[in-house]
């Protein structure tokens, strides 16, 4: 009987054995969390330099500005003399350009006064006769830098009298 108490003592003593399940499972998501962390963290540190890039890009243009034009508008049916005030601004890529369009200014500004004074009031006041007055400007005035050294054109002021 001594004996048959020694036995159960000892198998109570002993612990149970640890699951080897318990185990692989938190092996498995420390390693899945560490890789997770890692690709989130290479995906981070990308986006972070593209964003710097495009920031670098987008600070390399100058907006350069014009003084105000005030032309007569075309006048087709005789009713009246009608004014137009544009005030614009230009955008170019850099230093070199914006030296350039410096240079060219008179030949830039006969060019703009030129096209806005063959138009009629019907010709401009819309928003798609606008749009296309850029364009049209935009073109006209590459033309007369000789360089399509300007990206864009800004109306700041359009006033119609």
């Amino acid at each position: 009987m001594a004996e048959e108490e020694a036995v159960e003592n000892t198998e109570e003593a002993q612990p149970p054995p640890k699951s080897k399940l318990k185990l692989i499972v938190l092996a498995s998501t420390v390693l899945l969390l560490g890789v997770g962390g890692f690709f989130g963290w290479k995906w981070y540190s990308a986006r972070k330099v593209a964003s710097a890039a495009t920031q670098k890009a987008e600070k390399m243009s100058i907006v350069y500005p014009l003084k105000s034009f005030i032309v007569n508008l075309a006048d087709k049916k005789g009713v009246g003399k009608r004014y137009l005030k544009v005030t614009m601004e230009i955008e170019v890529d850099g230093e070199e350009q914006r030296a350039l369009v410096n240079r060219k200014v008179p030949q830039l500004r006969d060019t703009v006064l030129l096209m806005l004074s063959s138009r009629t009031i019907a010709e401009i006041t819309t928003l798609e006769s606008k749009l296309e007055l850029k364009q049209i400007l935009l073109a006209r005035m590459n033309r007369a830098v000789g360089k399509n050294v300007i990206q864009r054109v800004y109306f700041t002021e359009f006033v119609v009298q």
